[in-house]
């Protein structure tokens, strides 16, 4: 990967070695208030392998329901993995997030990802402004 440094000369970055993660996903673990029409952001550490990414390696689950219909979009770089709801997701209700069965553009598993939140009542066209 080739990115610009200081007076625009041309740095080589480096990924991590070894495995492949989730750095971060977007709501974060416990989160509450969240919009009921949010997207689902995952940061990888190394970018995804497009093939291994589908609605059931990284999706969105009602606790003690099914799977949230929805679509995963991956980011042009492979390191985003965007998921967009079919529907509102229901207010109250803990919702979770798995990303498992993942692998990175070398092949590599990604590990394993779970975490939580709880929507509201509210989308984000219901707020004004």
């Amino acid at each position: 990967m080739i990115a610009r440094g200081p007076h625009g000369a041309s740095v080589a970055l480096r990924l991590p070695e070894g495995p492949a993660w989730v750095t971060r996903v977007d709501p974060g673990d416990g989160a509450t208030g969240v919009f009921r029409d949010t997207r689902v952001l995952a940061c990888l550490s190394h970018p995804a392998d497009a093939a291994t990414v589908r609605g059931g390696n990284f999706r969105v689950e009602e606790a003690g329901g099914g799977e949230v219909p929805g679509e995963v979009v991956v980011s042009p770089d492979g390191r985003l993995l965007i998921w967009i709801a079919a529907r509102l997701l229901m207010p109250g209700v803990e919702h979770l997030v798995t990303a498992d069965g993942l692998k990175d553009h070398r092949g590599r598993e990604v590990e394993p990802h779970r975490s939580r939140f709880v929507p509201c009542a509210l989308a984000r066209d219901d707020v004004p402004g």
